[in-house]
């Protein structure tokens, strides 16, 4: 089984942008706002803004915990003191830290109730919080300590706030460890401002960083299990209205998952960008790979041929998780038809390629090209009583030909899939339109006619300047099969290194490939016989999705 996603309808509704964000509810209810955020923050490894904001909201539980329990062991300690006056001797200089951090915690609470007050900056103000609360909190143990022969039995008051951040405010990994690490670093320094010139300062340092040590490591992690918790969204098996049932592919950006909607039997295929995509890029690149699956799935809605594949849901998960939602494909992709069963006949061809270009036409009417045309991005499949019914898939390479400031800034890193790019993509100076696809699909229908790629090349600089300048051999002479005469010259007049020379739109092509007479024709009938002889229902192979496929290395930004 073969699946892919895109984004859904609800996702581009045009009054989205709209709508107050108190009544937003559900992973689509996301402004265009919210959306750049989500992927801002991604692609530098940041919490997602709605992390951001319950962070904001427990850090402000912390700020009244902290004051109310410093002013209550203050009470308690001055009421001690009243009947023992070896207390107040002993306490004397440590209660004013503690005093402090009471103080510290009433300030920040506060702060934390400006109106206009942003999620970001609550959010790193709880980290100075945390490193302030935690060398008073040392200045409190050290100046206070009668006896340093204890120093290694004790439980370091510094170990409480670093052991309630880890449970309580969302971090990112590399956060977490470094504030962690660092709270704890706050002890020992603590120790040598309160006494530096103290007896064995070495080895007490040592013995002072031990237990806030073991709580850092403790708390990152709880940190850590927690943010895999939170963006871990197919260990959760649970985006949006759909389970997790199982995956189909990994490729080189994204998962797809067999899913199914919680209340409706339809079943369905999400798409979710792989966490490590995030972790493997730097923060620019990262965006930019964000930005490319958002604009595939709005292209994609925003198409309605059948031969395009359906979109039904697009969101952001509150954790940040990126995903789609697509029809679900019973069938097998060009590639790996070819694969298994050999060069097809070349009514069976001129079939497939027909109805790609109704799938095309539409996308170039409003302005979009494909620019990822392969035998693994067109999937035939079973639909409804209909065999042989091609989808295209794959618009992550989509050029819009209205393209915004952030998009013109992706194309100078494009790089396509070499085995199908028309010659004016590898001269980046050449305008590229939609007879760019049309080069495309004739490079298809070469390589369903003789099981070959146009060119041979396996290295990628030699396939490009292949396609830029060197004529192709006839289908023909490369295969002891009949091929078709008439369909031959289309495929190599779909080929031509000039733009203007080939077939000027998928519309023109179709109606070639459906004047042809070839003999015998393909028939509803024929395919629904091979599809029993060859793919009976259920025995169908599950396929990874197509940036999966052998050049997806290369249909991506660099």
């Amino acid at each position: 089984m073969r699946a892919e996603s895109e984004t859904g309808p609800e996702s581009l509704d045009p009054d989205l942008d709209a709508r107050a964000p108190e009544t937003r509810n559900s992973s689509l209810d996301l402004t265009l706002w919210d959306q750049n955020e989500a992927v801002r923050a991604a692609a530098n490894r940041e919490l997602h803004p709605h992390l951001l904001k319950l962070s904001s909201e427990r850090l402000t539980a912390t700020y009244v915990a902290t004051a109310v329990a410093t002013a209550g062991y203050l009470v308690i300690v001055f009421a001690l003191s009243l009947t023992s006056p070896s207390i107040a001797a002993q306490w004397r200089t440590a209660l004013p830290p503690l005093a402090a951090a009471g103080g510290l915690s009433l300030a920040l609470l506060g702060v934390s109730r400006i109106p206009k007050l942003r999620p970001e900056l609550a959010y790193e103000l709880g980290y100075v919080f945390l490193f302030a609360l935690a060398l008073l909190l040392g200045l409190f143990r050290h100046l206070g300590e009668a006896d340093h022969g204890e120093l290694a039995r004790q439980l370091s008051p510094v170990a409480l706030p670093i052991l309630a951040f880890g449970a309580l405010i969302p971090a990112t990994p590399k956060r977490a460890l470094i504030a962690y690490v660092g709270a704890a670093a706050m002890d020992p320094l603590a120790l040598v401002l309160s006494d530096p010139h103290g007896e064995g300062l070495v080895s007490r340092v040592a013995l002072a960083l031990v237990s806030p040590l073991v709580a850092a490591f403790s708390a990152y992690g709880i940190s850590r299990i927690a943010h895999r918790l939170s963006e871990g969204i197919v260990k959760a098996r649970e985006v949006g209205s759909y389970r997790l049932v199982e995956r189909l592919g990994v490729g080189g950006m994204a998962e797809v998952w067999r899913a199914e909607h919680r209340m409706l039997a339809r079943p369905a295929a999400v798409k979710l960008i792989r966490p490590a995509v995030l972790n493997e890029h730097g923060p620019v690149d990262t965006q930019r790979l964000l930005r490319l699956f958002l604009r595939e799935a709005r292209a994609t809605a925003s198409l309605s041929s059948p031969h395009t594949i359906s979109v039904y849901d697009f969101g952001i998960t509150r954790e940040g998780a990126f995903y789609y939602v697509m029809e679900l494909l019973d069938g097998i992709d060009l590639q790996s038809l070819v694969t298994r069963f050999g060069p097809q006949p070349s009514e069976r061809t001129a079939d497939f390629l027909a109805q790609a270009c109704e799938s095309l036409s539409e996308a170039h009417e409003k302005d979009f090209v494909h620019r990822d045309v392969k035998p693994a991005n067109l999937f035939t499949c079973r639909l409804g009583g209909s065999y042989d019914f091609v989808k295209v898939l794959d618009f992550g390479l989509v050029l819009d030909r209205h393209p915004t400031t952030e998009e013109l800034e992706d194309e100078k890193r494009f790089v396509g899939t070499p085995s199908v790019m028309a010659p004016e993509m590898v001269r980046f100076q050449a305008a590229v339109d939609r007879r760019a696809d049309i080069y495309a699909l004739g490079c298809v229908g070469y390589f369903l006619l003789t099981g070959r790629r146009v060119f041979g090349a396996e290295a990628r600089d030699d396939m490009l300047v292949m396609h830029a300048h060197q004529k192709p051999i006839l289908p023909s002479k490369r295969v002891d099969l009949p091929i078709h005469p008439e369909l031959e010259a289309i495929v190599m007049n779909c080929l031509e290194k000039n733009p203007n020379r080939r077939p000027q739109s998928a519309r023109e092509l179709r109606e070639s490939l459906l004047a042809l007479n070839v003999e015998p024709h393909w028939t509803e009938e024929r395919a629904r016989l091979w599809w029993k002889a060859n793919l009976q229902k259920g025995v169908t192979t599950s396929i990874a999705p197509p940036s999966a496929a052998p050049d997806a290395r290369d249909a991506r930004p660099r």
